[in-house]
């Protein structure tokens, strides 16, 4: 009799604004990260037919080039497409209290703001968004 196997998918995408300024800084082995948190809305019709909304926030981390490339230019606020795969990790602080984490491991990052294009002209793609992929590789090595 064969074993099922499930297949390894581990993918995300979601759209959202910052919730706060990302903050970058460099690792103990001086590899760039960028860290923020994402905040998604839904709207949704209760039971009795009222529209609701509801926020979820996502933190996401970009490593290396793309995060010293993008520090200065998202802000609280920005309107981003991230996509990526989910990394979880579990630690103990000095009290011994266990704490645990979800983060998003972004590959590709969209600003979808136009504010953010229009004070980066390197940005300012005529009637477009610019579409910034990191290399597979280089997040393997953060993770």
């Amino acid at each position: 009799m064969s074993e099922l196997r499930m297949p390894a998918v581990n993918q995300i995408t979601v759209a959202g604004r910052l919730a706060q300024d990302p903050e970058f800084r460099l690792t103990e082995n001086g590899v760039a990260r960028l860290g923020g948190r994402l905040a998604v809305n839904r709207s949704y019709r209760d039971r009795d037919g009222q529209w609701q909304e509801e926020a979820s926030f996502f933190n996401f981390v970009v490593w290396q080039s793309e995060a010293e490339r993008l520090a200065d230019r998202l802000t609280k606020g920005s309107t981003v497409l991230v996509s990526g795969r989910l990394h979880s990790h579990s630690w103990r602080d000095e009290e011994e209290n266990p704490h645990s984490l979800v983060e998003i491991q972004v590959r590709h990052l969209q600003v979808l703001s136009r504010s953010v294009a229009a004070d980066t002209p390197e940005l300012a793609v005529e009637g477009a968004s610019e579409l910034h992929e990191v290399e597979p590789e280089i997040l393997e090595l953060a993770a």
